[in-house]
């Protein structure tokens, strides 16, 4: 009785798996006309990542595929390979032990089937037609007899690729566009948006999203962050145009005539921004208390206050000032000069026009230089937030433009001495250029 208890000991178990292969191989009639066993396990292959199939498993059935030929797979006939565990370790990389596990798990899929020998040894032989004689071993059919669901289940999967393709580009191109509207809220000191919130969730939503399949999830959360993109982007516009609309009713562009005339004829004069945008030193040189708009205010006081006129600005960053070196070095190059600068910092246009309200075009160019030079030096972040902060202490009577402009000198000194004591030529080459036309302007 006690061996009663225990027939099976050291034999295959028989269970849920190993029934439901029995079944899959007992449903095999034989491939389709003009199908081959590569065009099964292709199908097999194209479906195992919708699947679940583990690659190891795929490989492995990949491997037990070499030893099958066309044949067996015939209508009566049954696919049978008998390779030892020991030989499939060698060809797979692995032990016997892992080999075990992966029939065990090419079985659970549904892959696999087994037909054991008297003895439990694989083992088979073919006749003098090809077909095999008696085999016993490891049978493919299962592959096989799910062919038609492999190539249902690989189309259906290559259809959901493609809709969670768009899905992750449309969370990808409304991430960038929340980015892109926060970064103007910053610069614009929009702070009560609270657009770093909209950022941090647009971040979040693209990593909890990475691995999803669920079109459904996922299409919701997609339209959540486009719908946070949209508000935003409402909300940042109306505000540019409100503060657009009252800056263009309330002032004239500094560099308007100051009778705010246009004229689209040739015979007027033309406007300083013209004169200025052109860099020529004919126009703008020795006339710059001409230009409209130059009215003084406290920021040109504090600047001829500290002695900062073009040629300090040119001593404090020459490798800005390099287009300057062969000109007159007057105020309206020096403007030109900062407006081309701030446009290629990403300084905004409605900063710079703020600035020139503010400060004047000669304290404008002076703040540009300085935020510039600063944003080069490490010293500032966002140039542009920067600026507007100048702009704003300027309004309060708060900015002290000479100082600091002085101390960027000192600090420019500093860093020359600091390289000279080191053995190194610290000497920017706009200051070697600068020295040397100086040098010949004084020879003449």
């Amino acid at each position: 009785m006690a061996f009663a208890q225990s027939p099976g000991r050291g034999l295959r178990r028989f269970d849920e798996h190993a029934a439901k292969a029995t079944k899959l191989v007992e449903e095999f009639r034989g491939l389709e006309t003009g199908l081959t066993p590569s065009n099964a396990l292709a199908a097999l292959k194209r479906a195992a990542p919708y699947m679940g199939v583990p690659l190891r498993v795929v490989s492995t059935i990949d491997l037990l595929f070499a030893w099958t030929k066309p044949q067996d797979w015939q209508g009566g006939r049954l696919p049978v390979v008998w390779p030892s565990n020991d030989l499939l370790a060698q060809k797979l990389g692995v032990t016997v032990r892992q080999v075990q596990k992966l029939l065990k798990q090419a079985q659970a899929f549904g892959l696999i089937g087994f037909i054991d020998s008297p003895n439990g040894h694989r083992g088979g032989r073919r006749g003098a037609d090809g077909f095999i004689a008696w085999g016993y071993g490891i049978v493919l059919a299962p592959v096989g007899t799910r062919l038609q669901e492999f190539v249902a289940c690989a189309a259906k999967g290559a259809a959901e690729d493609d809709a969670l393709t768009v899905l992750r580009k449309r969370l990808a191109a409304a991430r960038r566009r929340i980015r892109a509207l926060a970064q103007t809220a910053f610069d614009t000191d929009l702070h009560y948006l609270k657009a770093d919130d909209d950022v941090a969730l647009a971040l979040m939503a693209t990593e909890q999203m990475r691995q999803v399949r669920d079109t459904v999830l996922l299409t919701a959360c997609v339209e959540q962050i486009e719908a946070r993109a949209s508000c935003l982007a409402e909300a940042v516009a109306a505000r540019i145009i409100s503060e657009t609309a009252s800056f263009s009713d309330s002032h004239s562009s500094c560099w308007d005539d100051a009778e705010a005339t246009h004229s689209t004829t040739t015979k007027q004069l033309q406007s300083a921004k013209a004169v200025i945008s052109s860099g020529s030193a004919k126009n703008s040189s020795r006339n710059e208390d001409a230009l409209p708009c130059q009215s003084k205010t406290p920021i040109d006081e504090d600047l001829k206050k500290h002695g900062v006129d073009p040629s300090f600005i040119m001593a404090i960053a020459p490798e800005l000032c390099t287009g300057l070196l062969f000109r007159d070095g007057s105020w309206g190059e020096m403007v030109a000069t900062a407006e081309r600068l701030a446009s290629q910092s990403g300084i905004s246009n409605h900063a710079f026009e703020e600035a020139c309200r503010v400060m004047g075009p000669n304290g404008a160019a002076a703040s540009v230089i300085a935020t510039i030079q600063k944003y080069r030096r490490g010293e500032v972040q966002r140039p542009g937030a920067y600026l507007r902060g100048m702009s704003s202490k300027a309004g309060k009577g708060e900015l002290n433009l000479g100082r600091t402009l002085h101390g960027l000198k000192d600090t420019s000194h500093v860093i020359a001495m600091r390289g000279m004591s080191d053995g190194t030529d610290a000497t920017p080459i706009g200051s070697l250029m600068s020295r040397l036309v100086n040098r010949g302007v004084s020879q003449r």
